[in-house]
């Protein structure tokens, strides 16, 4: 060998690097860190449709309350359930009017949520005569 392939040589030998095995331990904290990410990043666009679905049904129901108090000055007893449209999705609303012990005071329970399935949201008010 000459002189001059022996220092190349010599060269590569220390400009060292890194090893498959640093590689890989890299790559796997990598990885790892990146799922956890993904995973929050899932959980936030989850929880921002939850909210945005419970923000819409409040306004579903707080509509629902306002038209209960000024169709008449004193909302009739009774059970009604009935659909509506908002944000391009149907809501079923069912507004109850209950006596309560004090004779000229109602209590009004407004329920939101989708057709055929639990409410999401409650609301409970009371109006005096």
């Amino acid at each position: 060998m000459t002189t001059e392939s022996r220092q190349l040589r010599s060269r590569i030998q220390s400009a060292g690097g890194f090893t498959l095995v640093e590689v890989l331990v890299a790559l796997v904290i990598f990885g790892v860190i990146a799922a956890s990410v993904l995973k929050t990043m899932q959980d936030s666009v989850r929880q921002q449709a939850a909210l945005e679905e419970r923000l819409t049904a409040n306004l579903v129901a707080q509509q629902a309350l306002a038209e209960i108090r000024l169709r008449t000055d004193w909302p009739p007893l009774g059970k009604k359930t009935e659909r509506v449209l908002l944000a391009e999705r149907e809501w079923e609303v069912t507004a109850e009017v209950k006596s309560t012990s004090e004779p000229r005071m109602r209590h009004i329970i407004v329920q939101v949520g989708w057709p055929d399935k639990s409410p999401l949201l409650t609301i409970d008010s009371w109006v005096a005569e």
